[in-house]
């Protein structure tokens, strides 16, 4: 008996094979080598689109002797699609518009009139972990069209399926506000960031208010403020070194130093829900490394670049291998210089002197060298102000998201499960 089968269901629920509800169907992928089988007007849809979890338009159109010519079908619009193998295998999506589908998509539409297509698609999305461990593949796991057919499911009366259905779109709809809302504060920050960095925000008047800057002057950077200088970032740092870079494994304890990793920096902001400890005996045998408050965090390899300042109230920490800046608090401030490590320009040229291939990685040699506008303190202070602004907006807004995600994932458990039941509205002239 599954898992699933051991569910006590409402009395008005049943266990049905997916097969028996729906039909289903993949694609094909026409002859790369014909031109005149692509370029045409029939949207086809690969296996990486369905990430997108919505589809209303593709990357590739196919023509009709394309179509004709192939293993390619076309998927009707209301189509639940889900990718069978590659990187995207288990990962599933609605379909907006008609379009052909390759050979690692499955269509899948509910026939009669027991199952509605958008619960259809909550049920399988909620069951793509299942999916997943079921599936065969090594590297890579492969889903089957059998295995799909096979999946059975818990079903409601219809006008309950509609009702969890909507409920769940609606959900996934405030998700989708919210995405563009992210989206739209990091390209604000992003414009801001390559207009504060090359023209500043001014000069302050007697009464406190900030002046445009009208003088610019020629430089290593561009065009910068005339009151502006350029210096290496060693000129400007007390010090540019390195973290601990031996092995800390066997020094990981329940209650110790915390230990900041790569995956703990963020743009301008360093995220402590996921520290490791080391001993206390470990972290005063590397004391000379220990960060301060105030100091400066870029990762060296990976995200290269990415860089945050370290908040008060942490105490001793220490890092794994990720570049360290003290910078001379006279000269520059700190959170001006994070911004500006995490700014297009700066990371560009970061990047420009990183050392590697394939996998770039950036030295404490590189950072002393990376070339930084430097503003007077006070302007320095009101562009970091003006950033770190913006910064707690979009992280205000990702917090916003995972509430919701946190919403939908105990909804999609209690709702497809029957554990809550929805209250269905009689029809009007209804008992």
């Amino acid at each position: 008996m599954s898992a699933l089968e051991q569910l006590e269901l409402p009395p008005d629920w049943r266990f049905r094979r997916l097969s028996s509800l729906s039909s289903s169907y993949a694609g094909g992928t026409p002859d790369r080598s014909k031109p005149e089988y692509f370029d045409g007007d029939i949207p086809w849809v690969k296996s990486g689109e369905v990430n997108r979890r919505k589809i209303t338009h593709t990357e590739e159109r196919i023509s009709e002797i394309g179509l004709s010519s192939s293993a390619a079908k076309i998927a009707e619009s209301g189509s639940v699609l889900v990718a069978m193998y590659g990187a995207t295998a288990g990962k599933v999506a609605r379909l907006k518009i008609d379009a052909a589908i390759n050979q690692a998509v499955l269509s899948i539409r509910a026939v009669g009139c027991e199952l509605d297509n958008d619960f259809l698609f909550w049920v399988i999305e909620s069951s793509a972990v299942k999916l997943l461990s079921m599936c065969q593949g090594a590297a890579q796991p492969n889903l089957s069209k059998g295995l799909i057919d096979g999946l059975e499911i818990a079903v409601p009366p219809l006008p309950e399926q509609q009702k969890i259905a909507a409920i769940l779109t609606a959900i996934d709809e405030k998700l989708d506000v919210i995405s563009r809302q992210i989206e739209a504060t990091y390209a604000l920050k992003q414009g801001l960031m390559q207009t504060l960095f090359r023209r500043g925000v001014g000069t302050q008047d007697a009464a406190g208010g900030w002046l445009a800057h009208t003088k610019f002057k020629g430089s290593e950077l561009g065009e910068i403020p005339e009151s502006w200088a350029v210096q290496p970032l060693d000129t400007l740092a007390e010090s540019i070194t390195v973290g601990i870079a031996t092995s800390t494994t066997e020094h990981y304890v329940e209650d110790g130093v915390p230990l900041i990793r790569n995956q703990n920096i963020k743009e301008d902001f360093l995220d402590i829900s996921d520290l490791l400890k080391i001993s206390a005996e470990f972290d005063e045998k590397n004391k000379r490394k220990r960060v301060l408050e105030g100091d400066i965090l870029t990762v060296r390899t990976g995200y290269p670049g990415v860089s945050c300042v370290v908040p008060a109230g942490l105490g001793y920490i220490q890092t794994f291998t990720t570049l360290i800046t003290r910078p001379n608090t006279k000269l520059i401030c700190p959170s001006f210089a994070s911004s500006y490590f995490n700014s297009p320009q700066g990371k560009g040229l970061m990047l420009h002197q990183a050392a590697g291939g394939a996998q770039q990685n950036i030295n404490a040699g590189n950072l002393k060298k990376l070339l930084v506008p430097v503003p007077p303190l006070v302007e320095q202070e009101r562009i970091a102000g003006i950033l770190a602004a913006v910064d707690q907006k979009r992280r205000s807004v990702l917090s916003k998201r995972e509430h919701y995600r946190t919403i939908k994932r105990g909804l999609m458990q209690k709702l497809l499960t029957g554990e809550w039941r929805v209250k269905i509205e009689s029809s009007p002239g209804t008992a």
